[in-house]
């Protein structure tokens, strides 16, 4: 009763108009200080100004609930694409298969993700609604009103508000499996979620927890654990609707997966017009439509901010509306980024021309005009920021323009203009001389004016300074020690024939002294240009060795046939002389760090040693007699061999580079040798 009293209550107000211009001064006051935004707000679903088919799909999205909610059994009938390929076969038989191989369009996909089974619970396919769309354009608002057209109470959290994972998972578990006993919202509970692209990732994670429960019914845990489960991890048994404004926001990539997505398209301008006209009506704000329409254009179809930019101007005291006031006023503007897609189509095509877009009484411009699409483009290049991303995506696109230059004047002239943004970027970032930065919003203007078309371009992102800068590090090592140009032109190309000598594929060992020579040069020259082969598996399973740094991109041209190329076995052979060639380089080098002590037979005198040697020595010589002696409580005969390799033990220890003594205790880490004799 609530609710049908509410919707007949607006239905009266909005059909009588003339009721509250003879109300009281005092109920005038008081309606004057509320907002028009919710005085004038839809509350039944014919008074909606979204599309037509969002509205509808998330009415039969939130239909689909009645089975497990108010127990109502879902009607069957058969899916769309059977019917539709029924009545096609109908009138054309022959082209049945035809219609089952193209492709299917957003709508039909969209119909029939919303006519499949329900699961074992009685439940939708997706648990969760998820509406996306700019702000300002009524996605709360219809969320609210399909909820309480459904008959739902409806239960709304804002996500950006509950920072706290425990509060949020508090508030859905309230809202989901909780509702009124008492009083007249006795109805089963729909959670709405504002705003949840501002919600932390751990929120996310809480909501997807709840859309996975599973029942607690049965399982291999006892009765009691059972039991806690129930009460505490019960299966979602109510529809949830979530809103955001991005929806490509890290955070949502896992709620994506399992959402109903529905896409909100921007209300049609003249739908937005009637509406404000019959508001302006209804407030005694004369306006016409022409300029209604130019409100809407200048903010983008946004409902709360038409409706709040005519209760503003209407408390100004402005009682005849034009287009002129509109132009000169910026309370209707958004501070929004809109992309950079938006921002080259906007660079690339020129604007159509509408009828409501010439005002002459108001002296208004077109918006064909160079002046309106100076600042156009000036405006959106500055509110994007990006002006890095924006040099880059007009680079690579401007060359798939279609302009009349048989002269190529206006590519000229755009690199002239790219050369000063860059150069300009320079100076910015390198002289931190931020005060030049207006001027490069300039760089978009002339690309607009010089390439700018009717058609719809096709826009592609830029990505050939990444090529260039990946093929820059992945070929850097080319370019090690010799000049860049000397070593393109006259090195490389010659470089590649050299190290393709003609060998016998046989053992070296049966190399002729000829091909040896030849092989020690080969070897020479590719370690002299730090050249190797690498093994490399191809997609299909081959091994293959490949010259590595790539020498051949930077020579070769691309289609050309290649040269001539090793044998695998030979190139196997070079690999591995090379790094038996690499061993024993590095093994002489080695030694030239560090050479062998020179023993002479015959010393003028004793070679005076450092303090710690002789206190490593001392020690070393007093542990191997104690060993000795302790053993069994006896004394061992030791040879005079033993006494030598004894003495040149304890002489060689200040020679090592690594010294340890030995305190208490026991350590794997340090072992020596004991022989058996020592132990007998």
């Amino acid at each position: 009763m609530s609710h049908s009293s509410s919707v007949n209550d607006a239905l009266v107000e909005s059909e009588n108009p003339e009721d509250e211009e003879n109300e009281d001064p005092e109920d005038t006051e008081g309606r004057a200080s509320r907002l028009w935004v919710d005085r004038f707000s839809p509350r039944h679903y014919t008074e909606l100004l979204s599309d037509d088919f969002t509205n509808r799909c998330l009415l039969k999205w939130l239909k689909l609930w009645d089975t497990v909610v108010f127990g109502r059994e879902r009607k069957s009938r058969p899916a769309r694409s059977d019917r539709q390929a029924a009545n096609q076969n109908a009138f054309k038989p022959n082209q049945g298969n035809q219609n089952q191989n193209r492709f299917k369009s957003k709508i039909e996909v969209t119909e029939e993700l919303l006519e499949a089974e329900l699961d074992q619970y009685k439940r939708p396919k997706f648990k969760v609604a998820l509406l996306s769309g700019p702000p300002g354009l009524g996605k709360t608002t219809l969320a609210h009103v399909i909820a309480k057209h459904a008959g739902y109470n409806v239960v709304e959290i804002n996500a950006s508000d509950d920072r706290s994972a425990e509060v949020f998972q508090k508030r859905i578990d309230t809202a989901t499996q909780m509702k009124s006993v008492l009083g007249a919202n006795e109805r089963p509970n729909c959670l709405i979620i504002d705003e949840i692209d501002g919600a932390p990732a751990a929120a996310i994670n809480i909501l997807l927890a709840v859309l996975n429960r599973k029942d607690g019914h049965g399982g291999e845990a006892g009765a009691e654990t059972a039991k806690k489960k129930k009460k505490r991890e019960s299966i979602l048994l109510r529809p949830i609707i979530c809103i955001c404004n991005d929806l490509y926001v890290p955070a949502l990539r896992p709620l994506r997966q399992q959402a109903f997505l529905l896409a909100f398209p921007q209300t049609q301008p003249s739908r937005l017009a009637q509406r404000l006209a019959e508001i302006s009506l209804r407030q005694g704000l004369k306006a016409d439509t022409g300029t209604l329409m130019s409100l809407c254009e200048k903010t983008d179809n946004d409902i709360r901010s038409c409706i709040n930019t005519l209760q503003f101007l209407h408390s100004r005291g402005v009682k005849q509306l034009d287009s002129k006031t509109i132009q000169s006023i910026s309370v209707g503007q958004k501070d929004q980024n809109k992309g950079l897609f938006h921002l080259w189509q906007e660079i690339f095509q020129l604007p159509r021309t509408k009828r409501y877009g010439e005002f002459p009484e108001t002296g208004q411009q077109s918006v064909t005009c160079g002046a309106h699409r100076f600042q156009h483009i000036l405006h959106l290049a500055s509110s994007s920021g990006e002006y890095e991303k924006v040099s880059q995506g007009l680079y690579d696109n401007y060359l798939s323009m279609r302009v009349r230059d048989p002269n190529l004047q206006s590519a000229c002239e755009a690199l002239d203009w790219l050369a000063f943004s860059d150069k300009l970027s320079h100076v910015i970032l390198h002289g931190q001389n931020f005060s030049l930065m207006k001027y490069l919003p300039f760089l978009s203007i002339t690309f607009h004016f010089l390439f700018a078309h009717t058609n719809v371009p096709r826009i592609s992102y830029p990505h050939s300074q990444h090529e260039v800068r990946l093929s820059y590090t992945h070929l850097s090592s080319i370019r090690a020690r010799i000049s860049q140009l000397s070593l393109t032109l006259d090195i490389l190309t010659l470089l590649l024939d050299i190290i393709c000598p003609k060998l016998r594929p046989v053992n070296p060992q049966l190399f002729s002294s000829r091909e040896k020579e030849q092989m020690r040069e080969l070897i020479d020259t590719m370690l002299a240009y730090n050249l190797s082969y690498r093994q490399d598996r191809t997609p299909e399973g081959q091994y293959t060795y490949v010259l590595e740094p790539r020498v051949e991109e930077v020579v070769r041209f691309p289609g050309l046939p290649p040269r001539r190329q090793l044998t695998y076995q030979a190139k196997q052979t070079i690999s591995r002389e090379m790094e038996q060639e690499k061993m024993r380089r590095a093994e002489q080098l080695m030694l030239l760090r560090n050479p062998a002590p020179v023993r002479l037979g015959h010393s003028a005198g004793p070679k005076a040693s450092r303090n710690h040697q002789q206190r490593l020595e001392n020690i070393v010589k007093q542990t191997t007699v104690e060993s000795r002696v302790r053993l069994h409580s006896k004394p061992v005969c030791v040879s005079a061999g033993e006494k030598r390799a004894d003495l040149s033990m304890g002489t060689a220890v200040g020679n090592s580079d690594v010294w340890f003594r030995f305190n208490e205790g026991m350590s794997n880490a340090v072992r020596r040798n004991v022989y058996i004799r020592d132990l007998l």
